[in-house]
């Protein structure tokens, strides 16, 4: 499921955050984020993220929420635990991507923390 992020002022699409339900594990959801880059560093992935975690804890009943990022996007990972995330991996060079491997970070939360 994609949920698009709107400019309050603007009405403009500034992003977007993914949800995917897991369904091999019972009560697991992965998070992304992705926001243009005249809109980053203004907190809306934070807010957006904040709102879209909430409602998975609370209305769906999630008990663990994860999300991967690349190792060299520290303003994500900063984001992450901002947010109460915690990093439980980081798996070097286990992912193809844009022709290079590139090293993910596995961050997550659990409902209780």
């Amino acid at each position: 499921m994609r949920l698009t992020a709107i400019d309050r002022v603007t009405g403009r699409l500034c992003g977007d955050c993914a949800v995917r339900v897991v369904t091999d594990q019972p009560a697991t959801a992965e998070l992304g984020v992705t926001l243009a880059p005249e809109h980053q560093g203004a907190g809306l992935a934070s807010e957006a993220l904040a709102a879209v975690m909430r409602s998975l804890f609370e209305d769906y009943c999630v008990h663990r929420i994860y999300a991967e990022a690349d190792d060299r996007n520290r303003a994500v990972h900063r984001l992450f635990e901002r947010l109460g995330f915690r990093r439980e991996a980081r798996v070097v060079e286990a992912d193809w991507f844009k022709g290079e491997w590139t090293t993910p970070r596995v961050y997550a939360i659990l409902r209780r923390k």
